[in-house]
Parts: C-alpha cells; structure tokens; sequence
C-alpha cells in the first residue's frame, strides 16, 4: 500500500489517528510522576552488626571476619568490602550486575545467620541486620529548626509532636531529629555510698526494670461485672522512682536516693546543632522507596505549615531540598526543547522561504513530542531529566524527515511543474526508502544499550526509548502528515512566485528572495567544489584522513569523568580536628566556620553541627572531633558556586588545628554513586601502623598536585584509649565474669539505658552513671564496686580483678575482599579527573612501598573503566547494525562502508568541541557519539540513495554523482542546521540540572557540523574511487572468464551503472523509489 496515497486520499482519517496520539498523550502527561532520574537499582547489600562499646579490633576478629567468609560464598559475589570501627561492624557485598537482588538478599541472609552461631555469647551483641541499598531512600529534605531557647524543649517539642506530624506525611520513610539536648532521667549513683551499703551499679539498673514495669494479674468477678486486672508499676514522677528499695543492707531496705541524686534533666551535650548561628535542631527526611520526590516534599511542607500554626515561636529552615533542585532542572529542560524547537523553526523558515511550508514540517515537533509522553505512561516511567533530556536533543533530529519529505515535493512542483496532490504522492514515495532508512539508522543505534549492564544501561535506557519512539512518531507523521498538509496548503504556482518574484512582495518575501539568491550562488559554489574533488580524489582522501587524525592530537587534552558535576547551589563544609579532641573545643572551630559563612554575601543559610550525635546509655561512637556545615546559597547570587567555594577556603584555611573540606552538594552524584564524585587511592597491606604510615606519606605527596582538594583518608589517627586488662582467673574465683566487669565500667562511664520513664504518653530514658566528678579520672574507678548479672554471689571492686593501660587503638579498620586497606580521597576541582589521575600516578610510582604492600584506584575508578568498556561495545554494535541496516537497504556489501565514512569523519568534530567547551568526556558524551553514529549516516544515506536512485534512471556515474550532491544540498544544510540549533540550548547548559546533557549535545553537534561539511565532499569523491575498483576489478573477471568487456563506458565515467557492487557478485538494487518514478 502506498502510505503517502492514502494519506493524501484520507484526510481525515490520518488527521484522527494523529490526534488520538497526541490526545493520549495529553492526558498521559498530567498522571506521569515526576523525579530527578530513572529508577536506578544497585545490587549491593549491606550487614550491620551491633556490639556496644567494643573495640574494632575484637569486633574484626569476632563478627566482621566471619561475616565476610558466610558472605562471599553466594552466587554472582563481585566484591565483599567492610568497616568496622567501636561498637559497628557493617560488611558490603556488591554483586554483579543483572543479580536478582531479592534473590541475594535471601541467600546473604541465609549465610550471615549461619555465621552468627559461631559469635560470641555477649548479651550485648545484637543480631545482624541485612540492607539493600536503595539510592532513592536517601534524604531529600533537611529542615533546620530554632525558636525554643530552652533546648532541651525544643528538641523534645521535635521528638515528641514536630517529627511525628513530618512523619505522617505522604511518602515519608523516616523522620530523623539531632542536635539539642535531650531529656533523660539521670540516676547518678554515688560509689562511695554504694560501696558502703555492699551493692554495684548492676543492682541498681536491675531493680529499675524490675519495678518499672505494668504487668497483667488476670480477672476478677464481683457480682455480674467481671473486671480485668493489672498490676501498675510504671513510674510516675522522679519522686517515686528516687524511692524504689534497690537492696537490703544491716537488716534494712536501701533506697535508691540513699545512693544516687535522681535529676530530671538531660543527658550529657555531645551533638552541638545551630541554624545561622542560633541552637537548632536539624530534621532530616527520607522518603520511601518508589514514592515522587516532588509530592513527598509538598506534602512535608504542608505538615509544616500546619506545624508553624500550632507552635507559632518555631522558625523553619530549609537547608536542603531535592524536590526543589528537580523542580527546578525540569523547568530548564522543558525550557531548552522550546528554545531549541523555536531555533529548528526558525532556521527551516530560512531554508525553505515558505511560512506555509515551515508550519507543515513544524507540527512534527509537537506531535512527536506530547505522543512520547503516552509511551512514558504506559512504559511505567517517569518525567526526568533522563527522559525530557531526549526529548530536548530529539528535538531538531525530529523535523529531518519532514523536511526531506517537504523538500523533495517542493522539487516535484518547480522542476516537473506537478500540482500540489500529485507532487505530495510522487515526491514523498520517491524519497521513503532513503527516509526510512535514515531514520532507522538512529532508532537501531540505541539498541546495544539494552545488552549494557551496570548504571549506563540502567539511566540511559529511559533515554534512549523516549529518541526511539519520538523519531517513529516522527517519520509517521512524516510520511502522512506532511503530504497531505502539502497538499492542501501548499500551491505549486503561488510557491514558485513567491520564491522567483519575492522582490515584488512585502519585506519578508524580499528576506526570502535575498536568501534564495545567496542559495543558488551556494549551489553553484558547492557544485565547482565537487567538480574539483572529482577531479583531485587523493587530494581530497588525503585532507579527510588529516583532519580526522587531528581528533587524535586533541585527545590527551580532553579529560573522562564518569558523570558531569552538577551545581544545585548547596555546599558541604566538613571539618576535622585531631583525634581525641573534645566536641567542645571542635564546637569552637565550627563557630569560627560560621562567622566566615555569616560575612560571605553569597550565603543564605547554614546549618552547623559539631561532635557525635547519640547520648549518654547508647552506642554511639565518640567522634567528638568532626564536625560539618550544610550551606545554601542564594539563587541571586553573583558569584558561582566554584567562586564561592574558593573564597571560603582560602579564608578557612587560616583556622588553626583545623582541617577544613569544602565541597558543592552534587545531587545527581549522590543518587547514582551514594556520595560525592572522589578520587580514591586504595593501599593493601596487612600492618595497620604501616599502612598508617604509607596514607600520610601518600597525602602529603598528593597534596601538591594542583586541583586535588578534600584530600582525607578513611582512617584516622590511633585513638587514645584507657585498656582495662581482666584477670580472668581471680574474676572466676571473685564469682563475676568478663561482661560483668565490663558492663560495670561502660555503665559508670558511658551509662546504661535501665529503663524508660513514661510522662503524658511519652518515653524518657532513665541513664545510670557515675556523677561526672566521680568518672573523670581513673583512679576514681579502681574502687567501683562489681557484682554478677545475675543478682547473686559477692561484691567486688574494680581494682581486684581488673588494672588500666593507656594505649592507642585505631579508630576504625577497613577490608576488601579479605584484605585490609587505607584509602586517600579526594575531589578534583578545576581540572578534569583524567588529569588529576594522571598526576596521581606519577606522584605514587615515585613512592617506596614494603613488601606485599600496593595500591590500587578505588571501586569509583574502576566502575567507571567498567561503565566505559560497556558503552564502547555498544557503539561497535551500533555501527555493525548500522551496516547491516544499509547492506539490506542497499542490496550490497560496498555501499554502506561510503555511506559511513561519515562516522570517522565526526570524529574530528567530537573532539574539537569538547576541547573547546572544556568539558570532559563521560558517560553522556558516550551517548552523544552513540547517537552521532546513527545521525551522520544520513547525509550519507541521501548523497547515495539518489545517486543510486539517478544511475537508475540512466544517468553517467559522474553525472549522477554532479547532480545528487547540489539537489540534497539543501535537505542536508536543513536537517543539520536544525539538529544543530535544537540541540544548542542544551549544550549551552544554562540553568539546573543541565550540566548532564551539556556534553552529550555538545559532542553531537560538534560531530554533526564536521561530518555534514567533509561528507558532502567526502562521500562522493569515496563513491567513485570504489566504483572504479568495482570496474576494474569486474573487468579483470570478465577477461579472466573471456567474455568481452561490457560497452557503456570507461571506469574514468563510470558508466557502468552496477559496478560498484560487482566485486562482490551482487548487483546494486534499483531503489524501490526507482522503480515508482
């Protein structure tokens, strides 16, 4: 069936049917949700085991060891990697991609519960927990909060009624609160008088459960009511639990304020929190796995406005917020398509001197565009930057098969002088084998991302669905739409004046008479152009080879990176003090961090944090000596975001004592990596001491390579402890055990959570501690008392069984596969991370390093080698289903290598491009060349096809060739020059979120602008050389078989019209366009 006949004959029916599609997919687009990327799942897996106030070496030894062993026998395991630091072992287990991770998570489980038998018999150590690691359960709202000066109040206010409202918003996982002080019962018990009244903090913790609990006592009937009965011993009020009986002792009851002051207060300060130098508290929300980002956090924000009515004196911050940043890169996107739409019009009015014309090939645009969006629905995808990014750089690749079509209609009318129906049919049937072609080239090259695995394949799949279905919408409506349109509101005479006469119009028809002068003299140039590369092939192959070789010269300076940065306006300052430091005197430094931010105009808001967070009973570890700053800056500002960071570090860097790390906040890389793009350095070894010794050798090293800054390690400095050493022996024959003993020390130091005290519906933890003048100094404990768990046996002091060391033991102990390793990170700014790794490895191969001690790039580095390996073999399948694309269209083998000469040839283009943007080349560049690959094939495709299409109808090869290239001049200049400019808004990258498409439609466009220029000199000259190869070689056959020579002409002219296939047996097809003329 002729597709363009039935379009021209049925009006109405192809008006309905594209009507449907863009219907469909207006109402698809008002239910589609909306998010910053496709869903993106990483087959990792984490266990994390808890063992309260334990040191990371036996934690190492006894549970993060043999977790590790369980662990690694599960199918599909590609890397095991753990940490372990005081009281926490968590072990991750990364396993291939393309693992059912359900699956996985059943077998690590399976494993680690096998492996749990065999740790030890501590009642304090808890049960492993197994993870799966799901970027979109990150935090998308930070909320900083002041307003209460009593900031015990304020964080109780938070706990009890502000967090629990956030919390039942729609979507929300989890409401996280820090910072002020939190209110606590403390007991805090006197040695001295415990001591003389023969009882140990065990015995009071153990009357504190046993007394603080309401119990079911059964039912009683009196009469015909029957009434149920309990037994109420909840506490009440600090009075009664200061007179609970905790023992007996010279033939009397010993209550607890006998020996212990029982406060209604809060628990030791060890987290500092402000928001713009005022106490805060800081609330950080997550949302749940698979909820919209951008509905989650306007329901949040509904529960705070509600919030603020019902507690008036609170001041609510936002620090952060996700939801924002994609509101905002959405509206940027769908900015860039409508600038680059407008721009693809405006250049198609250029060319085709036709307002008519221009709106005939510019509905493909919307048509195209709104039907995707039903795809989307349907598919179950979302609204992204990924998928509206497509759309964007879709959106001049959208109108080339309008244009064809279009122009090659209006050729129809002004040189065969057809009517207007006769010419849509014949123009459009003539030109649809090329057309399809074309098309399908750009379609087939997406395929190979569906056999990509890894996060390439994942966030680019979305992508390429959304260019593959818009182009067959497009060439749809290419084919029905636009004859039938031409049709009707095209008139073969009126053009034609128009375009002659156009002197003797309004202004714009003399703008246009103007531009179709300055074509024909383009026209005449091009055509001496080609009679001269004719004329001097060599020549010309060997121009083509130097310039597509200088691609090669650019490359050392074009850097790779695994994804563009992007800049949502938001900073992280991160500060480190010496270990051991006090969260006071760390609290100190970040207040200095705060005046700075407060005197910088480009900051807006600052939210501080200073010390550990966790309290007093719990197990949290001591990292008293960190601290960080989430900044936000103001949107007005003058300064961008790498300015700003400058100036804070060169002002920070004068904070003594203080290393101080200032990084920007890159949304998209916390989603897609779970943290900031770093440069790791990874050193193996056995010793921890060396390989302490060998990461501050590499660091001071590293530190001198320019735009290498944050430079940390994942360790720090041995941290200064008080050991006690246990006489297992005598503590046996005492009647009191390792755990009792060191259960006694954590409880007089640290405290221990006894119990809960219950007030107006709420719980308040009741901590049992040592007064804080009585637990300062050790000499303070040798005399603290110690019984069993259990309640029996003897008391016992400290001193009897046990003596302090003062030691240094590391803070934290890290292994991949079984191997412990210290690593250096780092983030490069200013320079790409290819440059900085190049210096790296420089730097590290002049250091000396032990015996059976190495270093290796970190698992970000190597993934990306990974991701990078993927997409190259993607774009060789590309290219090979691109040849087999064009030797079935063709019907030989020869013709597709003329046709795709353009791909090398963009090389070129690629690289220049992106040296002179500055940008590097990374996985979206990968796609932008991936998409070239299928784009400039189709210059080529035109210059053939007709060429092929003009030999048919009896033409010399040379004449044919003369002709085809000034008659697709046109079409080529059009459809590029509108790829071009639709793509250009998004290469400029002006706004948020955009800095991931930037190099994608900066590759393409510089790829596509050298391509279309050496193609059309290029492509013709090749097309001729291997038809005279074809020739000669057909002629050495035939003689060799001894037949006469075939008369028509000398290979010089290329007579021959089937020569060029003949070196392979198979003969050139008449185009199926051929056949129709």
């Amino acid at each position: 069936m002729n597709i363009a006949r039935f379009a021209v004959s049925r009006p109405v029916a192809v008006s309905m049917l594209i009507a449907a599609l863009v219907t469909l997919g207006a109402i698809c687009l008002t239910r589609l949700p909306v998010d910053l990327l496709p869903s993106i799942s990483f087959p990792t897996i984490s266990v994390v085991t808890q063992w309260p106030n334990v040191a990371p070496q036996e934690i190492e030894a006894q549970v993060t060891r043999p977790v590790e062993r369980a662990v690694a026998s599960v199918n599909n395991v590609y890397e095991v990697s753990s940490s372990t630091w005081e009281g926490t072992s968590q072990v991750r287990v990364r396993f291939t991609w393309g693992t059912d991770i359900g699956q996985a998570a059943v077998d690590v489980l399976q494993q680690v519960e096998r492996a749990s038998r065999a740790f030890p018999t501590d009642p304090t150590l808890q049960n492993p927990t197994v993870f799966k690691f799901d970027p979109s359960q990150m935090p998308i709202l930070t909320l900083g909060v002041s307003g209460e000066d009593d900031p015990v109040k304020l964080r109780t206010l938070m706990d009890n009624h502000v967090a629990p409202l956030l919390e039942s918003a729609d979507g929300v996982a989890s409401v996280s609160v820090a910072g002020g002080l939190q209110r606590a019962l403390m007991v805090e018990v006197d040695p001295e008088r415990l001591r003389a009244r023969s009882l140990a903090l065990a015995d009071v913790s153990r009357r504190l459960v046993q007394e603080n609990l309401n119990l079911p006592a059964g039912i009683a009937r009196e009469s015909d009511t029957e009434y149920t009965v309990r037994s109420l011993g909840w506490f009440t009020s600090p009075e009664e639990v200061a007179r609970i009986p905790v023992g007996a002792f010279g033939g009397r009851l010993v209550t607890l304020s006998e020996v212990a002051t029982v406060r209604d207060a809060h628990a030791e300060q060890r987290i500092y929190s402000r928001l713009d130098g005022k106490p805060a508290v800081s609330i950080t929300v997550t949302k749940q796995s698979g909820a919209n980002t951008i509905d989650t956090a306007r329901s949040v924000f509904e529960q705070v406005e509600q919030a603020r009515r019902l507690y008036p004196h609170l001041q609510f911050g936002v620090v952060f917020d996700q939801a924002k940043f994609i509101e905002h890169s959405i509206r940027d996107v769908k900015k860039h398509a409508m600038i680059g739409g407008l721009l693809a019009i405006l250049i198609l009015l250029f060319f085709l001197r036709n307002v008519r014309s221009t709106l005939v090939v510019a509905l493909s645009i919307p048509i195209s565009l709104i039907s995707t969006f039903a795809l989307l629905y349907l598919g179950g995808f979302s609204l992204n930057v990924m998928s509206l990014g497509g759309m964007a750089l879709a959106t001049g690749l959208i109108v080339d098969d309008a244009v064809v079509v279009l122009e090659n209609i209006f050729r129809h009318i002004e040189r065969d002088r057809k009517d207007a129906t006769e010419a849509a049919v014949s123009g459009t049937t003539e030109i649809m084998t090329a057309v399809v072609a074309s098309t399908f080239t750009v379609m087939i090259v997406f395929l190979p991302l569906f056999l990509v695995r890894g996060q390439a394949g994942q966030m680019f799949s979305q992508f390429a669905v959304v260019v593959v279905f818009a182009m067959a919408v497009s060439l749809v409506a290419a084919t029905t739409i636009v004859p039938m349109l031409a049709s009707r509101l095209i008139s073969g005479e009126a053009h034609h004046e128009s375009m002659v006469n156009g002197n003797q119009r309004g202004p714009l028809d003399r703008l246009f008479a103007l531009c179709g002068a300055w074509f024909d003299s383009l026209d005449a140039s091009y055509r001496g152009t080609l009679q001269w590369a004719l004329r001097h092939r060599f020549w010309v192959i060997a121009i083509a080879l130097g310039i597509t070789g200088s691609a090669f010269l650019l490359t050392p300076y074009i850097g790779t990176e695994m994804m563009p940065e992007t800049d949502s306006g938001d900073l992280n300052v991160n500060v480190r003090m010496p270990v051991g430091t006090a969260a006071t005197t760390t609290n100190a430094v970040v207040r200095q961090i705060e005046a700075i931010l407060a005197a910088n105009p480009s900051v807006e808001t600052a939210l501080a944090t200073a010390g550990a967070g966790g309290m007093r009973g719990t197990s949290a570890s001591a990292r008293g000596n960190q601290g960080s700053v989430t900044v936000h800056l103001k949107p007005e500002r003058k300064a961008s975001t790498m300015q700003v960071i400058g100036e804070l570090r060169r002002e920070m860097a004068r904070i003594p004592g203080a290393r101080v790390m200032i990084s920007s906040s890159d949304i998209v890389s916390r989603v897609i990596t779970g943290g900031a793009q770093n440069l790791e350095v990874v050193i193996f070894g056995s010793e921890l001491g060396t390989l302490a010794s060998l990461a501050r050798d590499a660091m001071d090293r590293l530190r001198e390579i320019p735009g290498f800054e944050n430079l940390d390690v994942n360790w720090q400095e041995s941290t200064p402890e008080i050991q006690w050493k246990v006489d297992r022996e005598k503590a046996l024959s005492l009647g009191v055990t390792f755990a009792d003993i060191a259960n006694a020390i954590n409880t007089a130091t640290n405290g221990t959570v006894a119990s809960y005290y219950q007030e107006e519906g709420f719980q308040y933890p009741i901590i049992v501690i040592l007064p804080e003048a009585k637990r300062k100094a050790v000499r303070d404990l040798l005399n603290l008392p110690v019984s069993p768990a259990s309640g029996g046996g003897r008391h016992v002091l400290l001193r009897q069984v046990a003596r302090p060391e003062f030691a240094m033991g590391p803070s934290e102990i890290t292994r991949v596969n079984r191997r412990r390793y210290i690593s250096v990170r780092g983030t490069p700014q200013g320079r790409s991370p290819s440059e900085v790794m190049a210096e790296v490895e420089k730097v590290l191969s002049e250091m000396r390093f032990p015996e059976n001690y190495y270093w290796e790039w970190g698992s970000a580095q190597k993934r990306q080698a990974q991701e990078f390996a993927g997409m190259g073999l993607a774009i060789i399948l590309a290219i090979l289903l691109i040849y087999m694309l064009l030797a079935a269209e063709f019907e030989s083998f020869v013709h597709p290598f003329t046709v795709m000469l353009s791909v090398p040839l963009s090389t070129v283009g690629v690289a220049l491009a992106l040296f002179l943007s500055g940008r590097s080349f990374g996985l979206t560049a990968f796609i932008g060349l991936l998409m070239l690959v299928g784009i400039v094939v189709k210059n080529g495709i035109l210059l053939v096809d007709y060429t092929n299409l003009l030999r048919a109808r009896g033409l010399s090869r040379n004449e044919a060739v003369l002709r085809a290239g000034p008659t697709r001049l046109r079409p080529i200049l059009m459809t590029s020059s509108a790829s071009v400019l639709g793509m250009l808004p998004m290469a400029i990258a002006m706004g948020e979120g955009t800095e991931m498409q930037a190099p994608m439609a900066t590759a393409v466009i510089g790829g596509l602008i050298t391509s279309t220029f050496l193609t059309l000199l290029v492509v013709p000259t090749v097309y001729t050389l291997l038809d005279d190869v074809a020739g000669f070689l057909r002629r050495r056959r035939q003689k060799a078989g001894g037949s006469q020579p075939q008369v028509g002409g000398t290979p010089a002219d290329g007579d021959g019209k089937d020569s060029l296939a003949l070196p392979l047996d198979i003969e050139t097809r008449t185009t199926t366009a051929g056949r129709d003329r």
